[in-house]
């Protein structure tokens, strides 16, 4: 069901609500004729003893279903504790725990995607995370679409390896029997390369990154979210230098999980050295979220209905410290069945929701009605009211956090516009959510988080504009110098007559005026321009009374002008 028609139904219901409280208030409490006096208290007395059955229903409901209801374990294997998936992992199990306190997820480290498939095949494990191009085996239904993992492949700096079939008869570090060393092979395979082409070294990540840093290896390979932490260490202070994988777009004949990807310019650094220094093509998978096909339907949709619609507390979960790993949550969502594995049925339950599960209003609308007319009608309204507004702050909140996210992002379309509109546009997203801030729409919590993302896209965007204006400067400063030096070799030209010297420096002024029209050079780039041809042009005109010889101490402070 689509939003206006959810908004519909609820719209509907409200509209419900009020007609039977209005009806109850006309027909039951306003002071007719004796007639209607005694079917009052017949009415009231059958209203009563309907009270006290559906109170003791109640009550046994509440007792089977909070109290004694069952715990269930889910073992989540999520690769290694150094990894996003890890990290994302904690975050959806804290969120799945808050709202629903008899599910208990376990997370499991794990050496990677293999060894997750292994251990959900041996029933070890209920839920896992696994590369989209890694088979995960008969056992394996699709929960959800985490987010998009980057082959990223850095060499040694000081090496002559410039692409990919270069690596043949180097040493990769990489761990053998990991999903990342099939994805390597696959790459290779496709450049008609073996595995008796390389020399694989480390048991597992750390070694393979320590081999890296220790020069024991020529190249590493890793399958990581772009902006990995591990990436940055071996980019920045390890002489790495990230190498491209072209051919994505072929590659994805056989393997339809590929996808054609780019590393931006800046990932791992955005001033000077800027790393990489250009966008570096490589090949794009997805970090797939799969469950047993064994695994409760009511335990696997209630997890998928968390992951689809609780996108901010998931991201709340995640540690600052991990700060890069908060983006990966808005690509959450729900799995293709392009790849071929089928979809758990619980999975398919959570999606075909048009929202959660009913509340408690709606699933005892009779008993409330009752309830809401005659002990606590208006407590109950500002309590549903307040609750509205709160669900509905949380999805303005990240509405505006998306909006933030897509200014910020240089691959949107909003990056073909200047680095100040794009400011301007942050500041009017900002105004927008302080406004529903100061009629509170939203919450100061849920403020709070889009404040986050808003200070650190001002931070980009404010150090992409600090850049440029440097470029900017640097620019005005070279062309300002290559002026003053024309009029250096117009002063030291001695064939030239004193007119023609006149002339030359005027046309050169002329120059300079339209550059500083068009904004090409700055204010103070003419003022040290002015400053520097008044000086020679007094300097000629002695040489013009005197003859040359006598003009060397206006030469001498012209020369020291322009240095």
């Amino acid at each position: 069901m689509s939003q206006p028609e959810s908004s519909e139904k609820q719209n509907w219901i409200d509209l419900q609500l009020d007609q039977l409280l209005k009806l109850l208030n006309d027909r039951l409490f306003k002071p007719l004729d004796q007639l209607t006096v005694l079917l009052r208290l017949l009415l009231v007395m059958a209203l009563t003893i309907w009270f006290g059955y559906t109170t003791v229903n109640l009550w046994y409901s509440v007792s089977f279903n909070i109290i004694h209801r069952p715990i269930y374990h889910v073992n989540f294997a999520v690769g290694s504790s150094r990894g996003e998936s890890y990290i994302l992992g904690r975050a959806i199990k804290q969120v799945i725990e808050d709202y629903y306190p008899n599910i208990r997820l376990d997370l499991l480290e794990t050496v990677g995607s293999v060894d997750n498939i292994n251990r959900l095949e041996s029933g070890e494990a209920d839920l896992i995370t696994v590369q989209s191009d890694i088979p995960p085996g008969p056992d394996a239904q699709t929960v959800a679409t985490l987010y998009r993992d980057l082959f990223q492949l850095v060499v040694q700096d000081q090496t002559d390896i410039e692409q990919f079939t270069d690596l043949k008869g180097h040493r990769i570090g990489v761990q053998r029997e990991s999903g990342q060393f099939l994805s390597f092979l696959e790459v290779a395979n496709h450049f008609e390369l073996t595995v008796e082409d390389f020399d694989f070294v480390g048991v597992d990540d750390d070694e393979a990154a320590i081999a890296f840093e220790t020069d024991r290896v020529d190249a590493i390979f890793r399958v990581r979210a772009p902006g990995n932490w591990i990436i940055q260490d071996l980019v920045q202070y390890h002489r790495g230098r990230l190498l491209p994988i072209e051919q994505a777009a072929a590659m994805k004949i056989k393997h339809p999980a590929f996808k054609a990807a780019t590393i931006p310019e800046g990932t791992y650094r955005g001033s000077h050295p800027i790393v990489p220094p250009t966008d570096i093509s490589t090949v794009g998978v997805y970090k797939m979220l799969y469950a047993s096909k064994r695994a409760n339907k009511r335990v696997v949709q209630a997890i998928a209905t968390i992951l689809k619609e609780h996108h901010q507390e998931i991201s709340n979960a995640i540690s600052q410290d991990t700060v890069e790993v908060k983006q990966l949550v808005t690509n959450i969502g729900r799995p293709s069945s392009n790849f071929g594995i089928p979809i758990h049925p619980g999975a398919i339950a959570a999606y075909k929701q048009t929202k959660t599960d009913p509340s408690f209003v709606v699933k005892n609308f009779d008993f409330l009605a009752l309830l809401l007319s005659i002990v606590v009608p208006i407590a109950s309204w500002i309590w549903e009211l307040r609750s509205r507004a709160e669900k509905r702050g949380k999805s303005l909140c990240e509405g505006y956090i998306d909006d933030v996210i897509k200014v910020m992002d240089d691959d949107d379309e909003s990056s073909k516009q200047t680095l100040e509109d794009r400011q301007k546009k942050l500041y009017q997203i900002f105004d927008r959510a302080a406004k529903r801030l100061v009629d509170e729409d939203i919450s100061q919590e849920a403020f709070r988080t889009f404040n986050e993302a808003y200070k650190t896209a001002c931070e980009k965007i404010e150090r992409d504009i600090e850049a440029e204006a440097q470029r900017q400067q640097i620019i005005q400063q070279h062309t300002t110098a290559q002026y003053i030096q024309d009029l250096v070799v117009i002063h030291q030209a001695d064939s030239l007559p004193h007119e023609d010297s006149l002339q030359q420096m005027e046309l050169v002024l002329q120059r300079v005026l339209d550059d500083l029209a068009c904004d090409r050079i700055s204010q103070e780039s003419f003022r040290t321009f002015i400053e520097v041809y008044n000086t020679t042009k007094e300097s000629l005109g002695q040489c013009g009374r005197r003859g040359g010889g006598e003009a060397e101490p206006n030469l001498s402070q012209s020369t020291e002008i322009i240095s």
